[in-house]
């Protein structure tokens, strides 16, 4: 009876660890993440290909016009990292649909690491004039 007891005890504590885990996942865009963002302030204006547009379910960026399909938010040691899953457009080719994954890290409210891996981030700040 005692092992009985324990094992619900155990499973019920995995369930709820698994239900209660470090991811949260989205389907749009919310706080800090909202903007436009470049490598330095000198790009924001005009049409420099470096910038991102970050809104609610939209990025816009040299991959073209992208559909957030989910986004996972993710603990980490020095705030949440944001794992992005998009459909693309190019404008230029509207039949040409591609998927792009990301990761955005925000390092502040102005500030945030941007890549397609954790070896290939860079830091964009937010465009004070877009």
């Amino acid at each position: 009876m005692a092992t009985r007891i324990l094992a619900l005890i155990f499973g019920i504590s995995m369930a709820a660890s698994q239900a209660l885990g470090d991811e949260i996942r989205h389907t749009k865009f919310s706080g800090v993440l909202l903007g436009t963002w470049a490598p330095s302030q000198d790009l924001c204006s005009g049409q420099d290909k470096s910038k991102i547009t970050i809104s609610e379910a939209q990025i816009i960026s040299s991959d073209g016009n992208c559909t957030v399909q989910w986004i996972v938010e993710k603990a980490a040691a020095r705030g949440a990292t944001y794992g992005v899953h998009a459909r693309c457009v190019d404008p230029s080719q509207p039949d040409k649909i591609g998927a792009v994954d990301l990761i955005l890290w925000p390092e502040g409210s102005d500030r945030i690491s941007i890549g397609r891996s954790f070896d290939d981030l860079k830091m964009y700040q937010r465009c004070l004039v877009n």
